[in-house]
């Protein structure tokens, strides 16, 4: 998925370190395309990255009759990992190591960017049920940052229980304890920091005790219904920033409620983002948009898009940057 060209700043992307209030922040509506809008959590102001995780997008419900209008057309990245999963419909993944990959409902869909890729996102002939999901982005460590490019589909991810609600673990591992049974959990989904991504759901409304990392940060995403906690309700698109330094976490949700946690490790020194790409300084964004926009090899082709790629925009001068 592709940034708006609305986001127009070089945005430093800065972990929030030991926030211990929670704050609750309502979405920004983004044009992805001429015809798609979507709600995105991060980056926004205020809140740039929790651990890795450094843009949220939560697209749809799409009417089957609208399908058509989900057309992210070839776009690059670098510097950064792709999650995409759906709750319903079918996406098709075309990108320019020649992946063609069709994306359903509980799978899970990972490109690593690394040094450079480009990808095409369209909406796939399903037309059973409305188009809806979430993308993540998760930026590299420098360490990792300039990694060969990649691409990889889970099929499957780790399910379980948490209380009444079903968990799916995307990224990273959980530990569950239920006092005297501890069991752990690990995705498969390839990643290059410490960091977690889980989505939960209940159909009835419930109560129950996350178990966190105490040196992540992390995230609570309301997909749909509403969730109690730490003294705030949180309702559907909007987001609970809970800093770190938490071990346990108490959280009531209402009846068929869809909730997205993140976390991770903070990083040492914040990273650069503009548009599709993740780097360390200025300097490789505007090396970044300029091989993109002339066609440099660096981010390949997808070939299998019939259509006109994007162009990426300007950068700010550094002057409008400070």
């Amino acid at each position: 998925m592709s940034r708006s060209i609305d986001d127009n700043q070089a945005e430093l992307c800065e972990s929030e370190l030991l926030q211990r209030d929670a704050t609750v922040y309502l979405p920004l509506a983004r044009k992805i395309s001429p015809k798609l809008t979507v709600q995105r959590l991060i980056p926004q102001r205020g809140l740039r990255m929790v651990g890795p995780w450094c843009f949220v997008d939560h697209f749809g419900p799409l009417p089957i009759a609208d399908y058509a209008d989900f057309d992210v057309a070839p776009h690059p990245h670098c510097g950064l990992q792709t999650i995409t999963w759906l709750f319903s419909g079918q996406l098709l993944h075309h990108d320019s190591l020649g992946y063609q990959q069709p994306l359903r409902r509980d799978q899970l869909n990972l490109m690593t960017s690394g040094h450079g890729i480009s990808h095409a996102e369209v909406a796939d002939q399903q037309l059973s049920e409305p188009l809806h999901g979430l993308q993540l982005w998760s930026a590299l460590p420098p360490a990792s940052a300039d990694t060969q490019p990649r691409f990889d589909h889970y099929p499957q991810v780790p399910k379980f229980s948490i209380g009444d609600c079903t968990a799916s673990l995307l990224v990273g591992s959980y530990r569950r304890d239920d006092g005297d049974n501890v069991q752990r959990f690990t995705s498969p989904a390839l990643s290059f920091h410490p960091s977690i991504a889980l989505l939960l759901s209940t159909p009835k409304a419930t109560a129950i005790e996350l178990v966190l990392e105490r040196e992540f940060e992390h995230a609570l995403y309301v997909v749909t219904g509403r969730i109690d906690s730490l003294e705030q309700t949180v309702v559907a698109h909007q987001l609970l920033n809970l800093g770190s330094n938490r071990q346990r976490l108490a959280i009531e949700l209402s009846a068929d409620t869809k909730l997205l946690v993140i976390g991770g490790e903070a990083f040492e020194q914040p990273v650069r983002m503009w548009w599709n790409f993740v780097a360390a300084d200025m300097q490789q964004l505007q090396q970044a948009q300029q091989q993109w926009n002339v066609g440099h090899s660096r981010f390949g082709s997808v070939s299998s898009y019939q259509g006109e790629r994007m162009m990426a925009p300007e950068l700010p001068s550094q002057e409008d940057n400070q």
